[in-house]
């Protein structure tokens, strides 16, 4: 059994989490509860330049997330930061421990952040300072799915976590056939998530039963992303699989060049994914026929996300692309000195992390 550790703030605790109830105001990753990857936001259709580009201690993976004016992120030295976007002043950085793959969920004015030392923390969102923790014994690389003030996630351990976020107290956990570093996601009443044997799991929210379970040829990093009665999943064995959600039956599966470690997003039909050798494909979401590819080079860790009609995906090649989602028609890029990973939209702004740097172009 894992040890399960609490540190309590008390006075904080109370104030902060008084509202936090299943009617509070929810913000995650993946662009919405299904992962889609699509941002229901203004896009940055033309280029201006760049508006800030902010600093850190260690190289930044995390996908930004955006919450009332800040953006929030993590980089591989194990810092949490937030920092005010219009600025792009400092707001607070926290440091965790070890790495910080991914953004937190925020519901309220707490932040729900996990690292890869195994602590899952709760913090004020405005000021940083942590009002509880969870220890478990491996890695917690993503942020958790929060439905009906319960927040699900996953850990290096082979467990799925399941806390209630009012009382901090951990509700019930079930172990997978492997290890786990997704963000569960979510259609209706039913949670997916996945583990590094391939394993792709669907669970009722309500009776907390396994509904079906659907095996990959190799490990699966990330949760499906889900459009249309489908889930999308990418593997380690190059393919991407779209599966029926109430079932789990394959309906079909894309061979792609190379790994693919995040899930795909989906708009309009068309499925996209970017494999760790920047190679872009836009596949149609009903067969898994190739639309369009874009090869560029360079190893790469970068999902891509749609916003206003506008596709924007990192590349290897040290540039953050904007494309036509219909043609793949390059519409501008942006060059930085490293590796560009997950980018973010918000209101016309684009944000992404790079090497030691987070950037918000305009």
């Amino acid at each position: 059994m894992p040890i399960i550790n609490h540190l309590f703030i008390a006075v904080s605790l109370l104030l902060t989490l008084a509202g936090n109830g299943p009617g509070d105001k929810a913000v995650m990753y993946g662009g919405d509860l299904r992962h889609t990857g699509v941002y229901q936001t203004e896009p940055l259709r033309e280029l201006n330049g760049l508006k800030w580009k902010f600093e850190t201690v260690g190289t930044v993976t995390s996908p930004p997330l955006i919450d009332d004016g800040i953006v929030y992120f993590g980089d591989w030295d194990g810092y949490f930061y937030a920092v005010d976007i219009a600025s792009g002043a400092e707001k607070w950085r926290f440091l965790a421990g070890e790495g910080v793959a991914g953004p937190p969920a925020i519901v309220g004015d707490v932040a729900y952040w996990g690292c890869r030392a195994g602590d899952f923390f709760a913090l004020n969102a405005k000021t940083g300072e942590v009002l509880w923790k969870l220890v478990t014994e491996g890695g917690v690389c993503f942020p958790p799915l929060i439905e009906q003030g319960e927040a699900y996630f996953t850990s290096h351990d082979k467990h799925l976590y399941v806390v209630d976020i009012a009382s901090s107290q951990l509700k019930y956990r079930i172990e997978a056939a492997n290890g786990m570093c997704c963000s569960p996601s979510l259609l209706d009443a039913t949670a997916f998530y996945t583990d590094w044997d391939g394993n792709v799991y669907a669970i009722d929210t309500g009776t907390k039963k396994e509904k079906w379970r659907f095996k990959a040829g190799k490990k699966v990093y990330h949760a499906p992303s889900i459009a249309d009665g489908v889930a999308y999943i990418s593997s380690y064995d190059s393919c991407l699989y779209a599966l029926d959600v109430n079932d789990g039956r394959k309906l079909w599966k894309f061979k792609t060049d190379d790994t693919i470690g995040l899930e795909p997003a989906v708009y309009n039909g068309v499925v996209y994914l970017n494999t760790s050798h920047s190679h872009l494909y836009a596949l149609n979401a009903r067969n898994g026929n190739k639309v369009w590819d874009i090869r560029t080079e360079g190893k790469v860790y970068a999902k891509p996300v749609i916003a206003g009609g506008v596709l924007y995906v990192g590349s290897g090649d040290h540039h953050l692309y904007a494309l036509d989602p219909r043609t793949g028609t390059e519409k501008w890029k942006f060059e930085t000195d490293d590796m560009v990973c997950n980018p973010t939209v918000n209101n016309g702004i684009v944000f992404f992390g790079s090497g030691k740097n987070l950037y918000a172009l305009q």
